[in-house]
């Protein structure tokens, strides 16, 4: 009996085996190449009418992960990506056969607008661990992202300098976007391969599509990006910022006692400080801070609260928030 089991129990575990090595081995990341600009500068205009978007072949192989997982996107969708010595061209036409159908939604920047958006992210060090999300919507309202463990965490108070141009015309809209190599991190090698991921999603449809596509049921966000190729001779651009800011307030009110000296009639104050950041090499960037403004660097959004708990507004200092996804060793998760 033993002897007649043993040759089963080896058959099965080479079957497992071998299904365990076709689950890993399904996932083959596909190739998205790149070119670098000709002499003519890229419009950032939120129309692909350069001619040297045609450099490039297309990526159109976004696949749904809703509503209807693995089939292709509904509507055609075609990304391009060029480059240039000073920055990474996104360019996105995104087929509607209903444009007016079209959710265009204005909200804050890194807001949740609910309307069709579309999204790219970039593993500039291809370590499979990090990423950076760029998204924009119909609108032109933008979102960005720091993506840290495979998806396990991310950080939305990382705000980098880029531009995107949207536009609505009768064949649906178009997103151009340029991103400075000054807000990423990559090596310094002459020929480079970074990890890329585009999304769309179709608002009215509840749809989003992926491409490269990875089921549901997998996990993983940087390990499972496209290889983008193509990228020579990026440099490594040093770069200076320099954000100073001003502060003044006046203060008047009628004192009860005209010759109390410690209650005048009016005050004044005034103060001022600056943050520094210089990029000394693509994986190494200085910051400082001289008196930094303990106001917001914007506007916090009104808020209504009728609890007994008392209202946190997120820290928006760039000197206070450079960096600390690095601190950050855990999360909810996220993943794809």
């Amino acid at each position: 009996m033993l002897i007649a089991i043993l040759p089963m129990l080896l058959q099965q575990a080479s079957s497992m085996g071998a299904s365990h090595t076709h689950v890993r081995a399904a996932f083959v990341a596909p190739t998205v190449t790149t070119a670098r600009v000709g002499l003519a500068p890229i419009s950032l205009d939120g129309r692909l009418n350069e001619p040297d978007w045609m450099l490039v072949q297309p990526v159109t192989e976004l696949r749904q992960v809703d509503p209807d997982e693995g089939a292709l996107v509904s509507e055609r969708t075609e990304v391009r990506i060029l480059y240039d010595g000073d920055a990474l061209y996104v360019g996105a036409r995104l087929f509607d056969r209903e444009p007016g159908k079209i959710i265009r939604r204005l909200a804050r920047r890194d807001a949740s607008t609910h309307s069709d958006e579309f999204t790219v992210f970039i593993d500039g060090y291809h370590d499979h661990m990090t990423a950076v999300r760029f998204s924009v919507n119909p609108a032109g309202v933008k979102g960005d992202q720091l993506e840290g463990g495979d998806g396990e965490f991310s950080d939305k108070s990382w705000d980098p300098v880029w531009e995107a141009a949207t536009t609505i015309d009768s064949l649906g809209w178009t997103a151009e976007i340029r991103i400075p190599f000054t807000q990423l991190r990559f090596s310094a090698a002459h020929q480079q391969v970074w990890g890329v991921r585009f999304e769309r999603e179709i608002r009215r449809k509840n749809e989003v599509a992926l491409f490269p596509f990875v089921p549901k049921t997998e996990r993983g966000l940087a390990s499972r990006f496209g290889h983008l190729e193509g990228l020579t001779r990026l440099g490594t651009p040093r770069h200076l910022e320099v954000l100073p800011y001003a502060l003044a307030r006046g203060q008047y009110h009628k004192p009860e006692n005209a010759t109390d000296p410690f209650n005048p009639a009016s005050s004044y104050y005034a103060s001022g400080g600056l943050d520094l950041k210089y990029r000394m090499r693509s994986n190494l960037t200085f910051d400082a801070t001289f008196n930094p403004d303990f106001g917001q660097v914007e506007a916090d959004p009104a808020d209504v609260n009728l609890t007994a708990y008392e209202t946190f507004f997120e820290e928006k200092r760039p000197f206070f928030v450079e960096g600390s996804n690095i601190f950050t060793f855990g999360g909810s998760g996220g993943g794809a």
